[in-house]
């Protein structure tokens, strides 16, 4: 399965990078290091992915944004700069309307990690999966689970984990959710994955750390599990075989599943709330629900959309959205999470709205379970963590932006 990748950049040195990024990923590379050269290849080779810098010498990438829409480009693109994040960001909306496939932007300088999980992601949207692949994946013990750290906003100090799931795939390597969940939503296959996440992050809390630390787990359920009455009962059960409390976990779910079938999401939840559970409603402010949901079911936290916590700092409605969603949460009583926190900035803005739980990038990437015990030693010693293989953490205060940015 050959992927052709070109690289856009006018740096010598920028552009034997990720030559040499890609080429270890299993691209088929080319280069150009101006705007006529892009154009002699892009019409020539036909690539699969256009990796497209915003800043060249004799033009911008405004222009060469235009010229792919003029070519009907239907590949996708990733955008690349030294400027700051609100550049890319508005280079990214202006190519979306010109109709471009624009699937990220990376914020120089990028490091190797962070290169290499924007690449992969690209290449793996061209696998064939099958239910069969689920089931050997789960069989043959392929499912992995990152775990991305929470902590207070005032503090700094660790709150808990997310638990994410990963694929770890024998011929395309580390698959996101994003390349497998549909097809595990479809097939019904999920309720087999939430009950192996369940199993696998109760015995890794308890691993971790004693009770008395209050660390909580957070994981994310699928329609499936709200519509089945039997959920909440084996929930308890799962979780105290393992040693947890239902306390120790916070059950996030999303705004549009909340509002299917709400009778049913409604008994479900409120029994598993009285079980102990806490109860999260995820990715709040995409509307898809009505605020009617959020004040019947009995939730504990609001987990503000990133999307919004990533606009808010060059976005004055997306700014107004986050402080009103704060303030409806506090009056309803509910704990706020915001998730997509990049640098000390929107760290700094966050706490400023009142935000009480931080998550993003800035204090920890999702990371595997035996980093996530170094980040974990380093907090409660009051020290600076130091950067674990795949990702940044520093719970403490005064924390500093790390090379890459957020998911």
């Amino acid at each position: 399965m050959t992927c052709k990748l070109l690289v856009v950049d006018d740096d010598e040195m920028i552009r034997q990078f990720l030559r040499t990024a890609a080429q270890g990923l299993g691209f088929e590379v080319s280069t150009a290091s101006s705007a006529e050269t892009f154009r002699t290849i892009f019409n020539e080779q036909q690539p699969d992915i256009v990796l497209l810098d915003l800043i060249m010498p004799g033009t911008d990438g405004v222009e060469l944004l235009n010229y792919l829409a003029a070519m009907h480009c239907t590949v996708p693109v990733v955008l690349m700069s030294g400027l700051e994040g609100g550049a890319i960001r508005a280079a990214i909306r202006l190519g979306e309307a010109h109709g471009l496939r624009i699937v990220g932007g990376l914020e120089k300088p990028f490091d190797m990690s962070t290169l290499k999980e924007t690449l992969g992601e690209f290449r793996q949207e061209r696998m064939e999966l099958s239910q069969s692949n689920l089931t050997e994946a789960l069989e043959n013990d392929e499912f992995r689970l990152h775990y991305q750290p929470q902590v207070h906003a005032e503090s700094g100090q660790p709150r808990g984990f997310e638990a994410l799931l990963r694929w770890e795939h024998p011929d395309y390597g580390l698959l996101l959710p994003a390349y497998f969940l549909s097809l595990a939503e479809e097939s019904g296959f999920i309720t087999s994955l939430t009950r192996w996440v369940v199993r696998q992050s109760a015995a890794q809390l308890v691993q971790w750390c004693p009770a008395e630390l209050g660390l909580t787990m957070s994981i994310n359920l699928s329609i499936h599990d709200l519509h089945s009455p039997n959920f909440p009962e084996w929930m308890d059960q799962a979780v105290r075989a393992e040693g947890a409390s239902p306390h120790d976990f916070v059950l996030e779910v999303t705004e549009r599943e909340a509002s299917d079938d709400p009778e049913r999401v409604l008994e479900v939840l409120t029994r598993l709330r009285l079980k102990g559970f806490q109860l999260s409603i995820d990715d709040f402010g995409t509307g898809y629900s009505s605020l009617s949901m959020v004040q019947r079911a009995p939730f504990n936290e609001l987990k503000v959309d990133k999307s919004f916590v990533l606009e808010s700092e060059h976005d004055s409605d997306a700014d107004v959205i986050v402080r009103m969603v704060v303030n409806m949460g506090h009056t309803m009583g509910l704990r706020v999470v915001a998730e997509g926190v990049e640098n000390e900035r929107a760290l700094r803005r966050m706490r400023e709205v009142g935000v009480d739980i931080i998550q993003g990038y800035h204090t920890g990437r999702p990371m595997p379970a035996s980093s996530c015990a170094q980040w974990l030693n380093m907090a409660f010693a009051g020290k600076q963590t130091a950067r674990p293989a795949e990702q940044t953490a520093r719970p403490a205060e005064q924390i500093a932006r790390p090379a890459e940015q957020t998911a």
